[in-house]
């Protein structure tokens, strides 16, 4: 008796094909629950890693502000502080020449991070305005005090670099701003130079406290940064401000994890339960295949449930096996599929124990089918079960219905404000899946009953149709699971990446629309007024905007080669018509304006002559005129170039022209993206899982073949020794492979496409901005899935037939 028990791991070695579908399942299964645990862990260090080129490297660690204060006080204050800035107040320093606004300041290093025009070394270093509008010169003494000028330096201007962006309010100037407003610094070489300023500037001073820190990996690095930086500024006890923007982006960063995690969980329960289903199938095989000697065991005294560990006993170290290998996988594959490569500590002990369950899970499935299976067939009466009869389909077709009106009422769960994250609706994200499932449910019913009712075909005319159908019909069993599993895989990953896509491009317009360009600035009027020429490097990408409350004054010459539109030539057609005759200004009407004839303050009375549904910057709501419609262009309220280019060209190319500008805008980064992040790296998750399934699709495709190579063979070489030709064989393969990917293609796209369709511009995580997410070009992803479908096409044919080829004739008959 201990003899069959004692080999049991070794017999497993007979039937190979058992052991590789035991590996791949449990593999499978590994895979999809430690790649949930590695994803969200990663979702949350990406989204920290986002929130922090958001910032200000400075300012990542709290920090502390102050005015109003003596300055000789913010001098000893900035001095407990790794990058300490002190700030005079503005006044009017006079080096024996013009007397001009400026500010005195000192912060450690700062001069090693300017650009330094004339001079150097060690003193006043002063910026090239105050110096050509004061005269100053290198030599030069401050009135009142024994500083000398020893360094003429190029102004600050923004877009700052990382150093400085921590201190752009006071450090750079608003070239637009009125007399007195804003300056530049003039630096000095230690803090205790300022004690040497004039006396005028020894009150009203600014103070900045900043502490240098490390670029953050996770979260955990994060929030121990926080505490540790909160606790520092609070043994200062400094009547300063507290700065602490490190926490609002853990707290996104959080929230963003969170989101994750959730919208993944369901789709990762069905898979877990997909794959043990898969476990429980082999096992039933596994029990039909060893029927002689477990039935030789419960003779002899086993019960039902040894029998089942009888079956752990031979199946349990490939499914051992393949849940480690599904671990190793999704670590080594991280890169691919998560959105980061850093992982919260913890994690990697986490994901293992999720596998471990997952393992234990599948033997406890193991034990169970198999002890029922011999309860079954050794001790009682098998009775009928019709589950095939329930209509699953239409049970999820109901649930995808109630998503349909979570996801119709609420989007994504989002409340309008800007800058919030998506509180996510598992169950409105749940909809296309669900979609795609009852799709797929439908198809293997109909493919089941149509396949059963084959026999009735009659398509001799068509001898490679007519074999193809009745092999189909054949393995009936098989083919529809090769077709559920393929049409989850074909709408799983079409739903993931038309979603991730809409969210890439929706981002990228609502950013867009809000900014009107890639790239603008505020620039003076003397532009408008032509007194100062745009530099020739910006002709031809950069047009000038005027902007009024709710109208904008454009160039119809210029104003395509700048704009973000979604169809420029139309819109230079209708702005090129705006043409004043009289008082009356035409104008084109946005969205929802009145169409009515309005006056705005600093324009002439405008009349709608035609409309569009949105424009940039306006959004949804304004007027757009031309500029030469205005009569009085320093009345309008102010004036903007717009420009194709980068910012740091735009501004480059400005200065460079000695053209004064401020209010910069950014288009990839005036918007949070972080809440269009989360919602594709959540179906970026889906996409990949989507292509797991599409390999257990195709394993499971070439593991029928193979199974039923024998019976191919023999089909096949009987069927060419009574005429028929190698390539009637060959083109029936191919018919009855390419028939099951095609259907599985057509339906999985079909069902996808039709419900992201619907889906898409209700995942929206900024409904307050247009426009609203839509489909993205289907025509690569659908090009990718027809050529890798046409692989496992090939490859399945080739294998049918490598049989026919190589068949022995006599020993076949024999």
């Amino acid at each position: 008796m201990q003899l069959p028990w004692r080999a049991a791991p070794r017999a497993a070695l007979s039937s190979p094909l058992t052991l590789v579908v035991s590996i791949v399942t449990t593999l499978l299964l590994g895979f999809v629950v430690a790649a949930a645990a590695l994803h969200s862990s990663a979702s949350g260090s990406a989204a920290l890693a986002y929130q922090q080129d958001r910032i200000c490297p400075h300012t990542v660690h709290p920090g502390l502000d102050g005015e109003g204060l003596p300055l000789s006080q913010a001098v000893s204050m900035a001095a407990r502080s790794d990058l300490g800035g002190a700030y005079s107040r503005i006044g009017r320093p006079d080096f024996g020449g013009i007397a001009t606004y400026g500010r005195f300041g000192y912060r450690p290093d700062a001069q090693a991070h300017l650009t330094v025009l004339q001079g150097g070394g060690t003193g006043l270093w002063v910026p090239r305005t105050i110096a050509t509008a004061a005269k100053v010169r290198v030599g030069d003494r401050l009135t009142g005090s024994s500083l000398v000028v020893t360094a003429i330096y190029a102004d600050l201007a923004q877009p700052v670099d990382g150093w400085w962006c921590s201190e752009a309010k006071t450090a750079v100037p608003n070239p637009l701003g009125g007399d007195g407003a804003s300056t530049s610094v003039i630096w000095v070489s230690s803090p205790s130079d300022l004690a040497l300023l004039p006396p005028e500037f020894a009150s009203n001073a600014t103070v900045t406290l900043r502490f240098a820190s490390a670029r953050l990996s996770t979260l955990d690095e994060a929030e121990s940064l926080r505490d540790q930086g909160n606790a520092r500024l609070t043994a200062l006890g400094l009547p300063l401000t507290r700065t602490d923007l490190l926490s609002g982006a853990i707290a996104a960063a959080r929230t963003s994890e969170r989101n994750v995690s959730s919208a993944l969980l369901p789709l990762v329960l069905i898979s877990v339960l997909v794959g043990l289903a898969g476990v429980g199938t082999v096992t039933v095989q596994w029990a039909q295949r060893r029927h002689s000697e477990l039935r030789l065991l419960w003779v002899r005294g086993a019960s039902p449930l040894a029998l089942g560990f009888r079956g752990v006993l031979e199946l349990g170290l490939p499914l051992v096996l393949g849940g480690v290998l599904g671990l190793v996988a999704a670590r080594l594959l991280l890169p691919l599929y998560a959105p980061g490569v850093e992982l919260a500590p913890g994690t990697l002990w986490v994901a293992p124990g999720f596998v471990l369950g997952v393992v234990v899970l599948s033997l406890a499935v193991t034990v169970l089918v198999a002890s029922w299976r011999a309860h079954r067939t050794f001790q009682r009466r098998a009775r009928a079960r019709r589950f095939s009869l329930v209509p699953w389909e239409l049970v999820v077709a109901s649930l995808a219905v109630l998503a349909w009106f979570r996801l119709s009422d609420n989007g994504l769960g989002t409340s309008p404000k800007a800058g919030s994250l998506p509180r996510v609706d598992v169950a409105a994200l749940a909809f296309p899946l669900l979609v795609v499932l009852a799709a797929a449910l439908l198809a293997t019913r109909l493919l089941r009953w149509s396949l059963g009712w084959s026999h009735r075909v009659r398509w001799w005319q068509v001898p490679a149709a007519q074999f193809a159908v009745r092999r189909l019909a054949a393995a009936a069993g098989p083919v529809t699971g090769v077709l559920l599993v393929g049409v989850l895989a074909v709408g799983t990953i079409a739903v993931g990446s038309t979603v991730a896509g809409a969210q890439q491009s929706a981002l990228a317009s609502k950013s867009g629309v809000f900014v009107g360009a890639n790239s603008t600035v505020q620039v003076s009027q003397d532009i408008a007024l032509g007194r100062v020429e745009l530099p020739s490097s910006l002709r031809g990408n950069t047009t000038l905007v005027g902007v009024s409350t709710g109208a904008l004054v454009v160039d119809p010459a210029t104003f395509t080669d700048a704009a973000v539109l979604d169809d420029a030539a139309s819109v230079r057609a209708l702005i090129s018509d705006l043409k004043r005759t009289g008082d009356i200004a035409p104008a084109v009407r946005i969205g929802r304006s009145a169409n009515q004839e309005i006056q705005i303050p600093g324009l002439p009375l405008l009349k709608p002559v035609a409309s569009l549904p949105s424009f940039p910057k306006l959004g949804t709501r304004g007027y757009v005129l031309a500029r030469d419609s205005v009569p009085a262009v320093d009345q309008v309220g102010s004036w903007h170039l717009w420009s194709a280019l980068p910012l740091a060209d735009l501004t480059s190319a400005l200065q460079a022209q000695g053209i004064h500008y401020t209010n910069v805008a950014d288009r990839a980064r005036v918007l949070d993206g972080l809440p269009f992040l989360t919602v594709e790296w959540t179906f970026g998750f889906v996409a990949a899982i989507g292509v797991v399934l599409a390999v257990v699709a195709a394993v499971a495709l070439l593991l029928a073949i193979e199974v039923r190579r024998r019976q191919n063979a023999v089909s096949g070489a009987l069927s060419t020794r009574m005429g028929m030709r190698p390539s009637v064989l060959w083109s029936s393969h191919l018919l009855e492979v390419g028939a099951l990917a095609s259907l599985a293609l057509a339906v999985g796209l079909l069902a996808s496409f039709t419900s992201t369709g619907a889906a898409v511009p209700r995942l929206d995580p900024a409904p307050w901005l247009n426009p609203a997410p839509m489909l993205p070009n289907l025509l690569p992803l659908l090009g990718v899935m027809v050529g890798c479908g046409a692989v496992v096409v090939l490859v399945a044919a080739w294998l049918a037939l490598r049989g026919v080829r190589t068949a022995r004739m006599g020993e076949l008959l024999r």
